[in-house]
């Protein structure tokens, strides 16, 4: 997925307004809503928070609907809430409080600060989450040195652009995240550029309408196509994924792959699959601004309830010359091939 949690969470859901007027909405009043929005985030109840919100704030979030769904992803992101380790108050401008919870999340490795912004009347009007202390860190997986059992290829053909890939954050920012911890998106170049014309259109994506093809052998356990392509530069935070599929390939091993184009799933849960088979087109449904393939490896077969899982593709070319197996990495060039042992 193109974006990160922290990404998705921070451009989606980060609005601060400031009100410059004494109120008689204090330091222990900010507290104690604080404490109650964030036992709202905890439960999921997006209801009682829209409730809560500013005009402006609700204006910034469309509409109900939209917010909750946002909520739902951003919880599956982060899991459930363990512990709040630190609280802190402050009055960034007079009759405006900010209160900021230190948390630990269940798949996330850092503790995220969660923050509330109240105007004078105590209403919502901002906020947003981030690692506490810094910039995310890779997540501590304890498969680093898990060796794949599968045998894997590229999930397309042709030449293709690793925009994301690797083992650091550096190299991929899905490497903060527990389940795509060795995530990778691709996507094709030509000229140095993703697409012709001036990008307005999906079809003048290269990829776009490109094969989707299955990484290996399996079965199909989960698949999606019923979502509609986002317009390029706009997202789906709601349905991350997209429209996509999970393949069970034996010994707790699982491929993910998602954003295809709607309707263009060429298989049903339940289908085997061979190796390089058709599985659909790529599109630009889910958490996602222009077309690409997101892929990882887990151990499970549910989404974003799972550890990721090295990648290490067979027999391709990365920057023109043959490999027989490689983890792919940021700003590589690959393609399928037959490499020399």
């Amino acid at each position: 997925m193109k974006q990160s949690w922290f990404a998705a969470f921070a451009a989606s859901l980060f609005v601060v307004l400031l009100a410059g007027f004494a109120s008689a909405f204090d330091g222990p009043s900010a507290t104690a809503k604080g404490r109650v929005m964030l036992g709202h985030v905890k439960a999921g109840d997006a209801t009682a928070m829209w409730g809560e919100l500013s005009s402006t704030m609700r204006t910034a979030m469309k509409d109900s609907a939209s917010f909750a769904g946002m909520l739902v992803s951003i919880n599956g992101s982060l899991g459930a809430l363990d512990s709040v380790v630190s609280e802190e108050i402050s009055e960034p401008a007079p009759g405006t409080w900010t209160y900021v919870a230190t948390c630990r999340y269940s798949k996330v490795p850092v503790p995220i600060a969660m923050t509330f912004t109240f105007d004078r009347d105590g209403r919502v009007a901002g906020m947003f989450a981030r690692p506490a202390g810094g910039a995310p860190k890779e997540h501590a997986s304890s498969h680093l040195e898990y060796v794949t059992k599968t045998a894997l290829r590229l999930p397309f053909e042709g030449e293709w652009f690793v925009v994301w890939g690797g083992r650091t954050v550096a190299q991929n920012y899905h490497a903060a995240t527990r389940d795509q911890r060795f995530a990778l998106d691709v996507l094709m170049v030509k000229d140095g550029s993703t697409h012709k014309g001036d990008g307005k259109a999906l079809t003048d994506y290269w990829c776009y309408g490109q094969k989707a093809l299955a990484p290996g052998a399996g079965t199909v356990v989960w698949m999606r196509d019923s979502l509609p392509d986002n317009a390029p530069g706009q997202t789906d935070a709601k349905n991350a994924i997209g429209n996509g599929v999970v393949i069970d390939h034996g010994n707790g091993e699982y491929s993910l792959l998602g954003h295809m184009q709607p309707k263009s799933l060429r298989v049903k849960t339940g289908d085997r699959v061979k190796a390089g088979q058709l599985l659909g087109l790529v599109g630009n449904s889910g958490n996602t601004s222009e077309p690409h393939i997101h892929y990882h490896l887990q151990n499970g077969p549910k989404p974003f309830d799972a550890d990721g899982l090295p990648i290490p593709f067979t027999n391709l070319l990365v920057d023109g010359a043959p490999v027989a197996k490689a983890e792919v990495v940021k700003g590589q060039m690959v393609a399928p091939g037959t490499a020399k042992h």
